[in-house]
């Protein structure tokens, strides 16, 4: 008797450790893998959407360009001189707001950088920080324009840094 259940116990015990031995780690039959190609198509979903919004978004800037003209060409200088009046300069529109009426208007460029300029505002020099894009086209371009003598010297910037002074009348 005894052997018969120890024999059963036995048969029980090495059909078990069989059944464990023939399962596979990699196995995708079970809940695991539909879980995973799930996840799989979501993130596959969400880069879709990503990628569309970008396409949308430079859509979007190229039909503003379009729409306003400036595909393709890049904003034109300022044009300094004066037609009625030969060899004198004109200041951009948007400098106008500098200076008093009747006043002489020097300005000093700082060569290489377009976004600062120092202005001469009731007899000293004033540090502009210029921010639009156009206003830096503008004062690259005034770079063209001959040199006047300041009535005060310019500030000392850097080493060795002179300063390129323009009236304009």
């Amino acid at each position: 008797m005894l052997m018969r259940i120890f024999s059963s116990t036995l048969f029980l015990a090495l059909l078990a450790q069989g059944a464990v031995a023939q399962a596979r780690p990699d196995d995708h039959r079970g809940g695991h893998g539909r879980q995973d190609r799930r996840e799989d198509r979501r993130e596959d979903r969400r880069e879709e959407r990503r990628e569309d919004r970008r396409d949308d978004r430079r859509e979007d800037r190229r039909d503003d360009r379009r729409e306003h003209g400036w595909e393709g060409r890049r904003p034109e200088r300022y044009r300094y001189e004066d037609r009625r009046h030969p060899g004198r300069y004109l200041a951009p529109p948007w400098m106008a707001g500098y200076w008093r009426p009747r006043e002489r208007r020097y300005v000093a460029l700082i060569p290489g950088d377009p976004s600062r300029c120092y202005v001469f505002v009731e007899g000293r020099w004033v540090l502009r920080r210029i921010t639009d894009p156009q206003a830096r086209i503008d004062i690259e371009g005034a770079f063209g324009l001959p040199l006047a003598p300041p009535p005060v010297p310019p500030p000392h910037v850097g080493l060795g840094i002179n300063l390129h002074v323009v009236l304009f009348n």
